[in-house]
C-alpha cells in the first residue's frame, strides 16, 4: 500500500490574481514559495507549512463554485495557527475588513472560519492540548462578530 504522506496541495481560481495575492500575502501572512515556479498573471502557489495553496487567474469569472457551506464540492479548507496566535488572528482579519463567519473555541480544537475575497471559505486551526495550552484556557466559547467578544457555550 502506498503511504500518502500529507496535504501537498490546494489550489482554486480566483477572480483578480493580483488582489488575491494580496490577500493571501497581507492578511493572511503566505509567501511566494520558492520551491514551485509560479506564473504571474496566471498563478501564484503560495507556503503553507509543508503544504502550497495555489491560486489560478480564472478564466470564466461568470461561473463560481466557491468553497461553500452547501451543496455538493468543497466546503473550505483551514491553516494551521498556533493557539496562541488564534485571538490575534481574529483581530487581524477584522482590522482588514474580513467577513467571519463564526469562530468557536473547544477543549481539543478551536476554528475561525472566514471569507476570501472571492467569498471561498476559510478556516483557521488551533489544536490548544497540542500546543500546550494549561486546561484553564482549553475552554468552551463561541465567538460573536458583531460584539466583538466571546461567551461561554
Amino acid at each position: 500500500m502506498i503511504k500518502i504522506q500529507g496535504i501537498d496541495h490546494v489550489a482554486f481560481n480566483v477572480r483578480d490574481l493580483d488582489k488575491s495575492l494580496e490577500f493571501y500575502t497581507k492578511v493572511i501572512g503566505l509567501k511566494v514559495t520558492e520551491r514551485e515556479p509560479s506564473k504571474p498573471g496566471i498563478e501564484y502557489f503560495l507556503d503553507c507549512g509543508p503544504s502550497l495553496l495555489g491560486i489560478i487567474q480564472a478564466k470564466d469569472v461568470s461561473h463560481s463554485h466557491v468553497f461553500a457551506n452547501e451543496g455538493l464540492g468543497a466546503n473550505h479548507f483551514s491553516f494551521r495557527v498556533h493557539s496562541n496566535d488564534f485571538e490575534a488572528m481574529i483581530a487581524h482579519l477584522e482590522a482588514h475588513r474580513t467577513k467571519i463567519e463564526f469562530a468557536k473555541k473547544r477543549p481539543k480544537s478551536w476554528s475561525l472560519y472566514f471569507f476570501d475575497i472571492d467569498g471561498n471559505k476559510l478556516e483557521a486551526t488551533a489544536w490548544p492540548l497540542e500546543d500546550g495550552l494549561p486546561e484553564v484556557k482549553r475552554v468552551k466559547e463561541i465567538y460573536d462578530s458583531k460584539t466583538q467578544s466571546w461567551k461561554t457555550y
